[in-house]
């Protein structure tokens, strides 16, 4: 560690003083920016920026060292640093020096290794980079900026299920990791699909850097079994001018490729005996245009079985979007096996959350509460994928006190929203220091000003560009459409126009520099936003005659996958973006077909403004529509529609196979409900109202859900028949209603109800579950939400307990070291007690809103939040 230290603290040191150079010449100064002037003709060196800065992170534990191989840029580096400090080189610091560094800085097995078995340096080189890439996010989530950890702290390995191709039957066991298939060679090569999010490029990237770190400590390239990565996308090969073949050798060589076209004869030299080249394509469905990706399937396969035929050590793994039957086919025949990404099961949404909020306080008890919000909110199936998984808990740390949305559309606006507020004090800060650079000349005022009005256009243009083109050059597709709305001048208006505009892009969050181009964070965002705009290409009016509406509600219905998915999104947008025109489109949307109705059931469970008679028509038609009908039906939040799946699926008077949809679409947002439901259905043992017949000690079957005895609970099926059970039965399960009070699980409604029959049929538990509440409430090692829980609960009880929950309330609302949202939550709750309470509350949220620290989207709340109370 004491090497590593010491080339961390000599190159931080560098490049603070060539930082300071560079800003006292009025220049600006980036990594980007030096790695780009590493390339100039006097250094010819190639180094990325983000390479660059896993040498020199900001926390020297976390370095890493560069290998012996890469002395020359790291020479080339000090020297530029030094010319942009304006201080010569001392004589002390030569380049001998350096090299030292890096040898002392190599992990210890590296040091230690014979120079006999040492890689190749061009190969090296290359799996280096690919060890640092394993550990950047495929998608960036955290603050729009970047993750706290490393995509190896935080990942969370999934497993792949084989699925069938052709009709044909798979006899492989189900969950297999992938470790297992890669070291079974008889699996051959490998065609990886997952919807978007699921996981795969997280996987190949892991994968990866995992394989290529392996290599790297053992500092050998040979053995039986032994695996060389070359990860890639599907979108470098299909831009290739000079083919698949080359792309691949130049991808390992760099600018050392010799001009060999053959990928397996180019990289013979690097592969001793027993070794396997395994050739990773990711991204196969981002290859937008049809013939683009039909030409790259063919030379992809055609390798794939000259490998197998030549009896190459070379095997393909290709991920993709889940791909036609047609194009599957095509890689079956090639000796590709198909297989899924498995989606996260309820423990591994909670190994990663418990990764994501890690194991310091407050992380554990953060992990448990984004958990049970989730839950809460009914997420259990949007965060079995990974990227939503990510996005929930991005907007969980943002409002930590507000319940998370309970559809995908609202969580990706909600996550929009958090980035747009967290970023928008750079971008206006941005905006400003380029009025300056306008010199006070119209034409470059009207740049500024119309970037500062029309920067969500912009976004969305290139959110359509990103969707519709293969590797699209977003900076390009940016500079040509601000042309067409600016004219010609908007290039020269202003000076450095091309990296102002980049840079400011980076400001929404949503669009990041990488590998010196701009993306998007994930296609799915882009998709969002590009849904969004054509939604705005609609006439406000609903119209299905007029000849706009006619054209997007026939993809809706009648087109193929991706133009139906896309246009039905538009229409999503379109609906809550105007809820009353909304109304009429339900209505018009449920007098059609089986196909009118998806679409219906498809905005209804996305959270689309409607009347309760649409939800109520949908449901009546319901058993006579397809499944995708009844799985809509799953992720309504309406309680009516859970009631109704919960009758369907508990009730032996419907046929078996509606009582299975109903099952299945119940398990959605009530998992525990659907699994308890399914175990009495295939017990035949199903009550008189649908639920487990638990036995009370004089052998009567009562209605509670599961016995006492049984440890586990439903909560929502407790509620469901809290009003039929008799005092008896409150007394046998006192225990059980006490632990729901007490978690904090329980809607105000649900709570006080239970607390009402607890007091009255087991006056002794209720004591005793109120002092156990006094305890949580008054603790300040709990997290706030649950002290305000505990004292919202509190106050049920009344009497003495009430002091306790206003000491507790004023004590969350006075803490200045928890979060405004808890804060505010508190005062809200004493406000609601009446009398000084109000002015209290009244008072703090005043200083709330007007401290300088707070942020905008918080200070709108607190000012909402105060007009209520004066109302």
């Amino acid at each position: 560690m004491a090497g590593r230290s010491g080339l961390w603290e000599e190159l931080r040191s560098l490049e603070r003083r060539a930082s300071e150079g560079r800003r006292a010449q009025g220049l600006h100064y980036s990594r980007r920016a030096a790695a780009q002037a590493l390339r100039d003709r006097r250094f010819n060196v190639r180094l990325d920026a983000k390479r660059l800065s896993s040498w020199i992170p900001d926390d020297p534990a976390k370095a890493v060292a560069p290998s012996p191989a890469n002395g020359d840029k790291v020479w080339a580096l000090v020297q530029l640093w030094h010319e942009w400090a304006g201080a010569p080189l001392p004589a002390m610091r030569s380049r001998r020096y350096f090299q030292s560094l890096i040898e002392e800085a190599q992990p210890g097995r590296l040091r230690r290794a014979c120079t006999a078995t040492r890689l190749p340096d061009v190969l090296e080189d290359f799996l280096e980079r690919q060890r640092d890439h394993g550990e950047l996010w495929p998608y960036v989530i955290h603050d729009g900026s970047g993750a706290r950890l490393s995509l190896s702290e935080v990942h969370v390995p999934q497993t792949l299920d084989a699925s069938t191709v052709a009709g044909e039957t798979s006899d492989v066991s189900q969950g297999v990791p992938v470790d297992e298939i890669l070291s079974s060679p008889e699996q051959g090569h490998l065609l990886v699909e997952a919807g978007p999010g699921g996981g795969k490029s997280t996987l190949m990237a892991r994968l990866a850097g995992r394989l290529s770190q392996l290599l790297l400590l053992q500092q050998r390239c040979g053995g039986e079994g032994s695996l060389i990565p070359v990860w890639t996308t599907a979108s470098y090969l299909a831009t290739a001018h000079d083919g698949v073949d080359l792309a691949l050798s130049r991808l390992v060589y760099g600018r050392a490729y010799d001009g060999e076209r053959r990928f397996t004869k180019a990289v013979g030299g690097l592969m001793p005996e027993g070794s396997t080249w395994l050739i990773m394509v990711d991204g196969l469905d981002e290859v937008s245009a049809v013939g683009e990706r039909a030409h790259l399937t063919q030379r992809l396969t055609t390798l794939a079985v000259q490998a197998r035929a030549d009896e190459a050590r070379t095997r393909f793994v290709v991920a993709s979007r889940p791909l036609h039957r047609l194009e599957r086919i095509v890689f079956h025949r090639a000796g590709f096996s198909r297989w899924a990404v498995a989606p996260f099961d309820a423990g591994q949404v909670r190994e990663f959350a418990a990764r994501w909020f890690g194991a310091e306080e407050p992380g554990p008890g953060q992990a448990q509460e984004f958990v049970r919000q989730a839950e809460l909110a009914g997420l259990q199936e949007l965060m079995a994928n990974p990227l939503l998984a990510a996005v929930a808990a991005a907007v969980f740390e943002a409002w930590p006190d507000r319940v998370l949305p309970a559809n995908q559309y609202a969580l990706y606006e909600q996550y929009r929203a958090y980035l747009m507020s967290a970023k928008s004090l750079q971008r206006e800060t941005y905006l400003s220091c380029l009025a300056p650079s306008a010199l006070r000349d119209p034409a470059a005022l009207g740049c500024v000003r119309f970037l500062r009005e029309r920067f969500d256009d912009l976004l969305r243009h290139l959110a359509l560009t990103t969707v519709t083109e293969t590797s699209p050059d977003l900076l390009h597709s940016a500079l040509s459409w601000l042309t067409e709305q600016l004219g010609p001048r908007a290039r020269t208006s202003i000076p450095g126009w091309g990296e102002q505009v980049a840079a400011l892009l980076t400001t929404s969050g949503l669009v990041l520099s990488s590998e010196d181009r701009l993306r998007f964070l994930h296609v799915s965002f882009a998709e969002h936003l590009a849904a969004e705009a054509q939604s705005l290409r609609l006439p406000d009016q609903f119209d299905p005659t007029s000849r706009e509406w006619t054209g997007v509600l026939e993809q809706a219905i009648l087109g193929k996958e991706v133009r139906a998915q896309t246009a039905r999104a538009a229409l999503l947008h379109f609906a809550h973006r105007n809820p009353l025109e909304s109304a009429r489109m339900l209505t018009w949307l449920q007098q059609g077909t089986e196909r009118h109705q998806q679409i219906a059931g498809f905005l209804l469970a996305e959270g689309s403004p409607a009347a309760p008679a649409h939800v109520a028509s949908f449901l009546d038609r319901l058993p006579s529509l397809p499944p995708d009908c009844w799985r809509a039906a799953g992720h309504f939040a309406d309680s009516s529609a859970h009631e109704m799946l919960r009758s369907y699926a508990s009730s032996s008077d419907h046929p078996k196979a509606l009582r299975l949809q109903a099952l299945a679409a119940l398990a959605i947002r009530h998992p525990g409900e659907a699994e308890e439901i399914r175990a009495c259905f295939a017990s035949h043992q199903l009550g008189e109202h649908g639920l487990p017949a638990a036995q009370t000690p004089s052998g009567e079957g009562t209605m509670l859900p599961l016995s006492a005895a049984d440890g586990c609970w439903e909560p929502s099926a407790l509620i469901t028949v809290l009003e039929q059970l008799t005092s008896e039965d409150v007394r046998a399960t006192a225990t059980l209603f006490s632990e729901l009070v007490c978690e904090g699980t329980l809607e105000s409604a649900e709570r006080s109800a239970m607390i009402y029959r607890l007091c009255e049929a087991a006056p002794e538990e209720g004591h005793r579950t109120a002092e156990r509440l006094q305890d949580i409430a008054s603790s300040t090692q709990i997290t706030p939400w649950a002290r305000l829980d505990a004292a919202e609960a509190l106050i049920e009880f009344g009497g003495s307990y009430l002091t306790t929950a206003i000491a507790a309330l004023t004590s969350i609302a006075e803490n200045q070291h928890y979060a405004i949202p808890s804060r505010l939550a508190a005062a809200e709750c004493l406000g609601g007690l009446g009398g000084q309470h109000v002015d209290y509350a009244h008072r703090l949220l005043s200083h709330l809103a007007q401290q300088e620290s707070t942020q905008p989207v918080q200070r709108m709340e607190l000012w909402e939040a105060l007009a209520q109370l004066q109302g």
